[in-house]
């Protein structure tokens, strides 16, 4: 058995609507309904944008100052280490029983000899 085709069904072509004063006034009137809708929506956009912009930085300031005490902690971690080791080596490690050495004189002149 073999289908039968049915006829497509033609879509009927709009007739074009004439260009009159009326016809152009109502297009203007319709693109500029559409214009303010359409920059109404991007504004609203935009002011979201601002708010989740202003979270987003808040919470990177936020962060910013955590990791900047961490390291500051570290910091000084580091540096009581560094303090500590420097006066363990030369400001304690002096030898406490020895006197200190005296200064090195200049060498006498030699008296001259006489003729």
């Amino acid at each position: 058995m073999t289908r039968k085709t049915t006829p497509r069904r033609r879509t009927a072509t709009p007739k074009a609507t004439p260009v009159t004063p009326r016809t152009v006034l109502l297009a203007g009137l319709g693109a500029v309904v559409v214009t303010r809708r359409e920059a109404l929506r991007k504004l609203e956009a935009a002011a979201a944008r601002v708010e989740t912009l202003r979270e987003s930085a808040d919470a990177a300031a936020i962060e910013a100052g955590r990791q900047v005490a961490r390291l500051r902690g570290q910091a000084e971690a580091i540096a009581e280490r560094a303090q500590a080791e420097f006066e363990a080596r030369f400001i304690k490690a002096k030898p406490a029983g020895r006197k200190p050495r005296r200064a090195v004189r200049p060498a006498a002149k030699r008296a001259r000899k006489r003729a």
